[in-house]
């Protein structure tokens, strides 16, 4: 005994130092893959050993109370460790060799050690505790029911490692299982160990497990490489720490393969290598691997295509030096990035994704037209994705669906205005379903259809506007399943974009229509009232319809007794123009008796409709009313090219007030001007407005230098006539009389009741002859109404004329003149015995 002692002491102690190399030269490499579980196994071994060296060899109580609560940390952490770095190096239980999820096993070990701290207050690890009397050596325990529970759980954790390293060990090639099987010879000596101490504890005060434990981790390096003790440390920087779930092939200076684990067989695809295989003639992208032949400091990634599915590869070339720094071999570690590379591609993916809100939202934010919205949108999709086609189709008022904007890398042979109808091909399929469908393989697709067989993918969503479906966005891509859930999202996401900036820009052209119809309803309302006259309003009405609203056409209609009378029109063949329309007659007859605006989206379907033109498929008629009373209408008809739309019912309806106010407005100064120049009897001009006349007509005569007669006449007798009728008799006389010149008269002539009984006539261009064949033309039309016939040219009295004719410039040149040169011209016809026609100066009457 006295032998053995120091020299199991100096075993471990020795072992404490290696295994703390290896330790320390692990957590070196600290986010290499395993090497967190290999580092903590190898820390939870060097704990258990050293602290129980230190136990055994101090000779102070104290020092070996606090050593053996310490080296508790290493004894119940060891065992969960190994089980993990088992699972790690083997690759089984993959659940638990990844994220760290190993360190779970430790959990129960934790609760264990701190039970050893606190024992004192529950003796659940230790019941009694006493000093050997042989020095140097251990406590002497009598162990408690907390220790012997973790003694069952620990070795079930030891035996679960073996188990594991025995399956590793058959499933392994040739090669490997002399390492796996140097693993599992170290695991078995830990496990004989302990079992020996635990069944002969009585007989034995040394613990072989802590030696046993630590004999067990140089061997982990001598597993891994066919190699002796004096390699351990660059293998466990090489292999050990960095390699534990890599593909691992070992070639020799002849680059010739040596060894090689479980995953690297599964890459290349076979099951086992022959004696001296070349490197070179299994591995995958070989020439990729030889570019790196010689710099281990450089790696390469490849891709490994297994079916549908591939595997990316970082792959480095690590060197292994001899004696000298000679080189004695290679090992090429391929390192699966599959999952991480993924992660980076759908990080860029999900940057481009991102990208293309932001640039299609940006794009699409700084217009109002919607054709450019939608373009710009495309436009935004390829630039970002490259795909084979993107297209957005709007919804027409027919029913079919109509390509507005198109992009991509591939010309499909559709351009803009391509139609297709609804619930037809993927697009109309969407735009039925009002839902985002997406196809995988469009050429198994039963709603794809296209100009050539293709085999790519789509996806189509729905864009809305106000609550409708206003088109689809669709987009094609040449490759199978290119679409993921995040693609689907994004597309749905731009598709909203483009809604909200569709009704954006309507509500901008909203708002813009509206700011222009207010501008030109003020417009009209201006020109309007600049006049007083119902002609020119009307005619300036109808052609701002036309000029500034577009309507092709237009008419007003005044409302006289029971007719309606055209005022002025646009746009309506001459021979087809209706003039005059009864009340009880079309669409503006209905909006006389009812005082509503008429609106027939469809001619076809009012028998009323009157049609003035063989184009007209829609009418609005709008009533001008002035408080309650109608005044007119306000007609525009339009062609199937332009129909007309509630919209225009509203202008038109704006447009009508300040219209009808215009016209009540002409129609009063029409009266009171009527007032202020007519005669209240006869409805002749008066004597005011006759002198304002006889004025402009001598003017414009000197102008022109033309002839101009005036003829004032009385009525023989009329104070008789009236004495023998009465006034009301002898004013009707008056307007049959007055009633007898408006017909004689022509258009441009005036006639005026220049007194009680006198009237005045002004003769535009009219020498003395035609003047006098007038005036006896007159006298007769006039005579003929007489109940009697005159007797020998006697007067009749209220029947017959004495007529006075003067001539510009024969008689006078001044108004005045004339005046009195006629007047005196009438007063000779009254006193050489009336009914007769006198000129002015001495000239006789035939």
């Amino acid at each position: 005994m006295d032998l053995f002692i120091p020299a199991y002491l100096t075993c471990l102690a020795i072992l404490v130092v290696v295994v703390t190399g290896i330790a320390i030269r692990t957590f070196l490499a600290w986010r290499t893959p395993g090497a967190r579980t290999l580092g903590f196994l190898l820390a939870a071994m060097a704990v258990w050993a050293g602290f129980y060296l230190l136990e055994i060899a101090h000779p102070s109580l104290a020092v070996k109370f606090l050593a053996r609560k310490i080296l508790y940390l290493g004894m119940t952490l060891s065992p969960p460790l190994w089980l993990g770095f088992a699972l790690r190096y083997t690759g089984i239980g993959k659940w638990w060799s990844e994220k760290g999820r190993a360190f779970l096993l430790t959990i129960p070990g934790i609760i264990a050690f701190l039970l050893g701290l606190t024992n004192e207050r529950h003796h659940l690890i230790w019941k009694t505790i006493s000093i050997i009397h042989e020095s140097p050596s251990p406590l002497n325990l009598e162990y408690g029911p907390g220790f012997w529970m973790f003694t069952v759980i620990a070795y079930a954790m030891i035996l679960a490692g073996i188990a594991v390293y025995i399956v590793g060990y058959f499933n392994h090639g040739r090669v490997m299982r002399v390492k796996s099987g140097l693993i599992l010879f170290g695991a078995i000596l830990t496990a004989a160990a302990n079992l020996v101490f635990l069944a002969l504890q009585n007989g034995v005060s040394i613990d072989p497990t802590p030696l046993s434990f630590g004999l067990s981790a140089p061997m982990l390096a001598v597993g891994f490489y066919r190699f002796g003790i004096s390699s351990l440390f660059p293998l466990a920087a090489a292999l050990v720490v960095e390699n534990l779930q890599d593909a691992i092939i070992v070639v020799n200076r002849e680059d010739e393969i040596t060894d090689i684990n479980r995953k690297a067989l599964q890459l290349v695809g076979i099951k086992k290598v022959g004696e001296k295989e070349p490197v070179f003639s299994i591995l995958p992208h070989g020439e990729q691997v030889q570019k790196i032949w010689n710099t281990p400091e450089d790696s390469t990634q490849i891709e490994i295509a297994r079916g549908d599915a591939s595997s990316c590869y970082k792959v480095r070339v690590i060197p292994i030096g001899g004696e000298n720094e000679t080189l004695i071999g290679r090992v090429i570690v391929y390192q699966d990035v599959t999952r991480e590379q993924r992660l980076l591609v759908n990080e860029q993916r999900r940057s481009k994704q991102l990208a293309l809100l932001e640039e299609a939202g940006r794009k699409i934010a700084n217009t109002f037209d919607e054709r450019e919205i939608l373009q710009r949108a495309v436009d935004a999709i390829t630039n970002n994705f490259g795909y084979a086609e993107t297209a957005i189709s709007i919804l027409t008022a027919d029913g079919m669906l109509e390509v507005a904007a198109i992009s991509g890398t591939e010309d499909f042979g559709y351009r803009p205005g391509f139609r297709q109808e609804l619930g037809v091909g993927i697009i109309g399929h969407t735009a039925k379903l009002q839902k985002t469908y997406v196809s995988g393989n469009v050429s198994k697709d039963a709603h794809y259809f296209s100009t050539d067989i293709r085999t790519g993918s789509a996806v189509c969503a729905p864009i809305f506007k106000q609550d409708s479906v206003f088109g689809v966005l669709y987009v094609e891509s040449l490759e199978q399943n290119a679409f993921d859930e995040l693609d689907v999202v994004t597309l749905e996401t731009l598709a909203s974009q483009i809604s909200e900036s569709l009704q954006r820009a309507a509500l901008y052209a909203q708002t813009q229509s509206d700011l222009k119809t207010l501008a030109m309803i003020q417009e009209t309302s201006k020109l309007v009232a600049g006049f007083l006259d119902l002609e020119t309003i009307s005619q300036t009405v109808v052609e701002n319809l036309k000029g500034t609203f577009h309507y092709s056409h237009a008419s007003i209609y005044f409302l006289k007794d029971d007719y309606l009378n055209l005022a002025a029109q646009v746009g309506y063949p001459e021979e087809m123009i209706i003039k005059n329309i009864h009340v009880s007659q079309g669409v503006s007859g209905r909006a006389i008796r009812t005082k509503e605006i008429q609106f027939i989206e469809d001619t076809s379907k009012d028998s009323s409709f009157l049609k003035a033109d063989t184009n007209l498929t829609s009418e609005i008629c709008v009533p001008l009313m002035k408080e309650d009373r109608v005044l007119g209408t306000l007609n525009v008809e339009s062609s199937r090219e332009k129909r007309l739309t509630p919209k225009d019912v509203e202008l038109l309806s704006a447009i009508a007030g300040p219209i009808a106010i215009s016209v009540d407005n002409a129609r009063l100064h029409a009266e009171l001007r009527a007032m202020a120049t007519t005669d209240a009897v006869t409805g002749l001009s008066n004597r005011h407005l006759f002198e304002q006349a006889i004025r402009a007509e001598v003017e414009r005569a000197e102008r022109n230098g033309s002839q101009l007669s005036l003829i004032i006449f009385d009525i023989d007798n009329f104070k008789e006539y009236n004495d023998a009728w009465g006034h009301p008799a002898g004013d009707a006389r008056l307007r049959a009389m007055a009633d007898i010149i408006r017909e004689t008269l022509r258009k441009y002539d005036i006639a005026a009741r220049y007194g009680g009984d006198e009237f005045a006539i002004i003769l535009s261009e009219c020498d003395r002859d035609k003047a006098l064949m007038y005036a006896q033309r007159l006298r007769q039309g006039i005579i003929a109404g007489a109940p009697n016939a005159p007797a020998n040219d006697a007067p009749v009295p209220g029947y017959t004329l004495s007529m006075g004719i003067a001539t510009y410039p024969v008689d006078a040149v001044q108004p005045g003149e004339l005046v009195i040169a006629a007047d005196h011209a009438a007063l000779r016809a009254k006193q050489q015995g009336r009914n007769r026609v006198k000129f002015a100066g001495d000239y006789e009457t035939p």
